[in-house]
């Protein structure tokens, strides 16, 4: 087995320094009556969560597609859907880690999600209520009690009323998570790595896949995965497959801690970014621009961020000394769900996790697993 990847080493674009966080509880699908509602909004907004304007018909159809996925039905199957996928992924990850020694920052942090009016409430009273019929426990702590979860909570922006609280949510560091597995990987299993590598393009042969590297160099083998993020279509349209996902734009930066730094893992949907303590630093991660190609650091966004989280949790961290600033791209599906398919004999495809990825990765690879071994 050999895994090929552009970057210089592993976990160095989207999963580098993303929100930390294994939500197994929180798979909440984007598609939604309220962002439905918002979408005129969310079109020309700049807040935390924007569509961009394109006329790119792959936009367009998924953007037509999204939108059909945005009935309360829709929302409760898909959020049930990968809720499904996050409990395996999770019992996966456990089992990872009680056999093999892996070092990322690994704990039961615990999480709260913020509500600020009685509509909030409300919405999430009805996912607690939906969640638990697939084992997820979480509870709604009124304002006031907050501190008995953590004293840090207590500066939280005056306009909280409350949180659902889940004790058993999950974070670690993805970017050492990837460095221990790919060191477990070569060491214990033999699988071959070639990073700073593009692929050209994948073929079908033979009952093969030929696999053309940048460098000149051919690859062949009985089966060619895809997991190429936003980047998926660019392999697999030249072979007749195609996958709807398009990237969704996040940022995260990271500071030292401070007197106020949460031990729990907290998001705030009204801005929609997330405060992960990691060791001894807080990194916080937020922002879904939908359709933004660019992997860029826009410094406008970053400030956009670092104002954003220091109006929810003044006291979170340093802020003055904010740096690790990083930006990605999750490729989202219209409907929330990752696409885990064999496409042919010899091509299978594992995308479209959105801002999941690390979440759902182990679930992700039993499933393409329990698929190949058909």
């Amino acid at each position: 087995m050999t895994l090929v990847d552009r970057a210089t080493g592993p976990a160095m674009e989207t999963s580098h320094a993303n929100g930390a966080q294994l939500s197994y509880c929180y798979t909440d699908a984007l598609g939604s009556p309220a962002i439905l509602a918002s979408l005129p909004q969310l079109l020309l907004g700049k807040g935390g969560v924007s569509f961009r304007l394109s006329a790119r018909p792959d936009y367009v159809r998924w953007l037509a597609s999204f939108a059909l996925n945005c009935s309360a039905w829709k929302f409760r199957q898909n959020t049930l859907e990968v809720l499904d996928l996050a409990a395996q992924s999770r019992r996966a990850m456990d089992r990872l880690c009680d056999r093999h020694s892996l070092r990322f920052d690994h704990r039961v942090a615990g999480k709260i999600h913020l509500l600020y009016s009685d509509r909030d409430r409300r919405q999430a009273e009805a996912l607690q209520q939906l969640k638990s019929t697939a084992g997820c426990t979480q509870h709604i702590v009124e304002r006031a009690d907050l501190a008995s979860l953590d004293p840090a909570l207590t500066g939280l922006d005056s306009d909280v009323i409350g949180a659902i609280s889940t004790p058993s949510e999950v974070v670690g560091d993805p970017y050492l998570f990837c460095r221990e597995l790919t060191d477990i990987l070569t060491r214990d299993y033999s699988v071959k790595t070639r990073f700073d590598c593009e692929v050209n393009a994948i073929r079908e042969a033979g009952g093969e896949a030929q696999v053309s590297l940048a460098n000149g160099d051919v690859l062949t083998a009985d089966l060619a995965l895809v997991a190429g993020a936003n980047d998926s279509n660019w392999l697999l349209a030249p072979l007749g497959h195609c996958v709807p996902v398009q990237p969704m734009k996040g940022y995260s930066f990271e500071m030292p801690l401070a007197g106020g730094s949460p031990d729990m893992s907290v998001t705030d949907g009204k801005r929609r970014l997330v405060f992960t303590r990691l060791g001894d630093r807080i990194r916080v991660a937020g922002i879904a621009e939908l359709g933004n190609r660019s992997r860029t650091i826009d410094p406008e966004r970053i400030e956009w961020l670092i104002n954003a989280a220091r109006e929810c949790l003044p006291d979170a961290g340093d802020y003055e000394q904010a740096s690790h600033f990083w930006s990605g791209l999750r490729p989202a599906t219209p409907h929330s769900q990752p696409i885990i398919r064999r496409a042919s004999p010899t091509i299978a495809i594992n995308t479209g996790h959105g801002a999941l990825g690390w979440t759902l990765a182990m679930g992700s690879a039993e499933r393409l697993a329990d698929l190949l071994d058909d």
